[in-house]
């Protein structure tokens, strides 16, 4: 009794554990913060900044851009996994190079052990050796010398089974010549052959690539009307409303909710100026009060400084996807491009 109690005990632990999990993914929040600033003309001396954590920085990533370079570190539980995936990278490399040095170092050992029995049966030829022997190595040695003054004299050691075999040569070089030519001939006559037949085919290749040209765009035609007719249906339009609402939704959950700053802008042209100034005015329910705009209209600058905060919630993105997926208006739209 006491062994199942035990068992039942960490099964409950793991599923306790395992539900914490699920449910720290999926309601507590992923919290994001963007920072940037540029205050020269150009953007060489431009900084940005993101943060992203979760779970009160127990996962912690942090990239940032300053004097043109860009930098980022990754926090799992406070440890930092760029400089421990450095350090796992030098431990590697280290023993890596210890296991190189002592596979040389056996190498080498084989090697001495091979060639020690080597030199001692050499060393006892070496004290072995007889008269006899001797002669017969001036003998090789003679016939050598006899040999090489042969090779030097080629005319005088040429006899007649030689010449025989030069005349046999000398015939076959002549019909391997014949043979050349006919090949060449033949080579020209499929040549000319191949030239005919593809001028003999080329009307009828013309027609049948005008005929599937023809076929492609009678296809593309019948495709235009289909998707026309799937468009106007009352179906794909209430689809397409639908997923415009849910698409509003999670883009206003995902834009940041507070944003700080301020922007100095300005164009050679008061015109273009104005213009700007004029997108800016309406884009002003996403930036709201907390961004203050100078318009500058007979100079060119681009300065200013930005702060946004956010958070983004798993269950609310998962929440709106099945929403989506359950529409039957999305549905049937899907069923009909498939």
């Amino acid at each position: 009794m006491y062994v199942i109690l035990t068992i039942l005990k960490i099964l409950g632990i793991i599923l306790l554990v395992l539900l914490v999990i699920v449910f720290s993914v999926l309601f507590v929040p992923v919290r994001y913060r963007l920072e940037g600033e540029k205050s020269s003309p150009g953007w060489s001396e431009a900084n940005g900044k993101v943060k992203v954590s979760w779970v009160l920085h127990l996962i912690h990533l942090r990239i940032q851009y300053q004097e043109k370079e860009l930098d980022w570190e990754c926090y799992l539980f406070g440890v930092p996994l760029k400089k421990a995936g450095a350090a796992v990278r030098e431990w590697k490399k280290k023993r890596r190079k210890k296991k190189v040095q002592e596979q040389k170092e056996r190498r080498k050992k084989a090697v001495q052990q091979k060639n020690e029995p080597e030199k001692r049966t050499a060393a006892k030829k070496k004290g072995q050796e007889k008269p006899l022997q001797i002669e017969e190595k001036t003998r090789t040695a003679a016939k050598e010398q006899k040999s090489t003054e042969k090779q030097t004299n080629p005319e005088k050691s040429k006899t007649a089974p030689e010449a025989k075999k030069t005349q046999i040569e000398t015939t076959e070089r002549k019909q391997q010549e014949k043979e050349k030519v006919s090949d060449k001939l033949s080579r020209f006559w499929n040549r000319c052959k191949k030239i005919v037949g593809s001028i003999l085919e080329f009307p009828g290749k013309l027609k049948k690539k005008l005929t599937n040209i023809r076929l492609t765009f009678r296809g593309f035609y019948d495709k235009i009307k289909q998707w026309r007719t799937l468009w106007n249906e009352e179906s794909t339009l209430a689809a397409l409303h639908f997923l415009t609402e849910k698409g509003r939704k999670l883009i206003r959950h995902v834009l940041p909710r507070k944003i700080r700053g301020s922007i100095t802008f300005g164009c050679e042209d008061p015109a273009l100026t104005g213009q700007i100034l004029g997108a800016v005015a309406i884009a002003y329910p996403l930036y709201g009060k907390g961004v203050a705009v100078y318009p500058r209209f007979e100079e060119k600058i681009l300065e200013g400084q930005l702060q946004m905060k956010g958070r983004i919630v798993v269950a609310c993105l998962l929440w709106q996807a099945w929403k989506i997926y359950r529409n039957p208006d999305v549905r049937k739209t899907l069923k009909k491009i498939r």
